[in-house]
């Protein structure tokens, strides 16, 4: 594998991994992450496929959905272990206790270790590093058109 297809095949894991999140789909998540991978949040420090399937159950819990957008990312390879930090918005939809829909963005800075196995990247630690959250009102597709 060329340099350019590495970085091609880096950029696609985290593509996956949004959309892993975005669907709650665990199944899909377990398949990005190395055996002795890591997954740190804010104040929470993960390890284990049981840890990682539940990633996906905290976020459905909290919000009806989730849509992250994978931004510019940067990466240093040095043979089959990788490093970089990959900018995301991550976009969580709730609906407060009056009922009315709001949107929380989160403005992320992974910082991601990767490890190529088989010829194959996986992530061996993601930290997700949240710089500030926005908060807005908003709501469901075709309300904006009745009276």
């Amino acid at each position: 594998m060329t340099l350019s297809h590495d970085h091609a095949a880096l950029k696609s894991l985290s593509l996956d991994y949004a959309r892993a999140v975005d669907r709650r789909d665990s199944d899909l998540l377990l398949t990005l992450l190395s055996d002795d991978a890591q997954v740190i949040m804010p104040g929470v420090k993960m390890a284990g496929e049981e840890a990682f399937a539940s990633i996906t159950a905290t976020l459905a819990s909290m919000f009806e959905s989730t849509q992250h957008k994978v931004h510019n990312q940067t990466i240093t390879i040095n043979g089959n272990v990788a490093s970089g930090e990959t900018y995301c918005t991550a976009s969580h939809l709730r609906r407060r206790d009056d009922g009315k829909l709001e949107v929380e963005d989160w403005a992320i800075r992974y910082q991601d270790e990767y490890i190529k196995l088989n010829e194959r990247w996986f992530f061996k630690v993601r930290e997700l590093v949240i710089d500030w959250v926005e908060i807005r009102p908003a709501m469901a597709f075709g309300e904006q058109f009745e009276q």
